[in-house]
């Protein structure tokens, strides 16, 4: 579609695992782990796309693959109508100036050793390299500005002279100087206070209006996904369970473990509680993945995996009891 910014088609990523060393003498083949499993998703732009799931559910993964820091063992990524699955080199680094990324550790994210300005003029300098010195610093301030920040203020402090608030938005300021079109934000909230969380997800918003930035908004806390997202897909061990419209989700929820995130949340204690299995075995290897810990399965469960389907109008799930339960 003409609106679509970002596509991934049937995306997979198998990690191995490494055995003792007896195994490597032995010359054993290592297990491989399947972390990204099929994976289909599209992000139009000026969207905010919520990837949410508990830890150890591949999110993290899955930006990786989109930034091409490691790569993809199949399928495709389409990005701005390119595909950039296997671009290399040039190519590569052409691409890192339209995608973003914000890391969640304010602190370690940041190299303590530079200025605030000298952080944010990098990227520049980087992909930019005829610019001259008055727009870059023309540009280092304005980004500055668009993330409420005091260039006069600011630029000349070091990252531990901030608080995490403030180094929060100097890691946007140095994301949005190269304008990109797509920011990955992996849990930029989570190391921060309550207090500021919101005022982080205020910018993300205000970015995607006024500088038309598609976010990839990547969290395991709904409690904040409903107040910035569009749409929103749950993870669960590397595979869409659902997915939608961030609204028609999280207030109707259908698989039972879209069910239980939203159960534990205190501010929608009102929900009807959803339990599961405390499980923290390995996935089965047939049938479906939550098997182990859902309450609700059949004997269709344990013989054969569900596919994605579209229960109401955009909103689709994978279980084959969501109706029963």
């Amino acid at each position: 579609m003409k609106d679509t910014l970002l596509e991934i088609i049937d995306l997979n990523k198998y990690f191995s695992l490494r055995g003792n060393i007896i195994d490597i003498l032995r010359f054993k083949t290592s297990k491989k782990i399947k972390v990204i499993d099929n994976l289909n998703l599209k992000l139009s732009k000026g969207e905010i796309l919520v990837v949410a799931g508990e830890s150890g559910s591949g999110k993290t993964t899955l930006a990786k693959l989109i930034m091409r820091s490691i790569q993809s063992d199949s399928g495709k990524i389409i990005f701005d109508d390119r595909d950039i699955t296997n671009i290399k080199g040039k190519e590569l680094l052409k691409l890192r100036s339209g995608i973003q990324m914000i890391f969640q550790d304010p602190y370690s994210s940041l190299d303590p050793r530079m200025k605030i300005f000298d952080i944010i003029k990098e990227p520049l300098e980087v992909h930019q390299k005829k610019i001259s010195k008055k727009e870059l610093i023309d540009r280092v301030n304005f980004a500055l500005k668009k993330v409420n920040l005091d260039p006069d203020e600011v630029s000349t402090k070091y990252p531990h002279m901030l608080s995490g608030g403030q180094r929060q938005r100097v890691s946007f300021a140095r994301a949005l100087v190269i304008k990109p079109s797509l920011i990955i934000a992996d849990e930029p909230v989570s190391m921060l206070d309550v207090s500021i969380r919101f005022q982080i997800l205020d910018l993300m918003k205000k970015l995607k209006e006024e500088e038309n930035v598609s976010f990839l908004y990547i969290t395991h806390d709904l409690s904040t996904s409903q107040y910035v997202g569009d749409k929103i897909i749950i993870i669960y061990r590397g595979q869409i369970i659902e997915q939608g419209n961030i609204h028609e989700v999280l207030r109707h929820p259908l698989h039972p473990y879209t069910k239980a995130l939203i159960s534990a949340i205190p501010r929608f204690n009102d929900f009807q509680e959803i339990k599961i299995k405390n499980e923290i075995e390995s996935s089965p290897n047939f049938g479906c993945k939550f098997l182990n810990k859902c309450l609700y399965s059949s004997e269709e469960c344990k013989n054969s995996e569900p596919t994605l389907i579209e229960a109401n109008r955009l909103h689709f799930i994978r279980c084959y009891n969501y109706e029963s339960i």
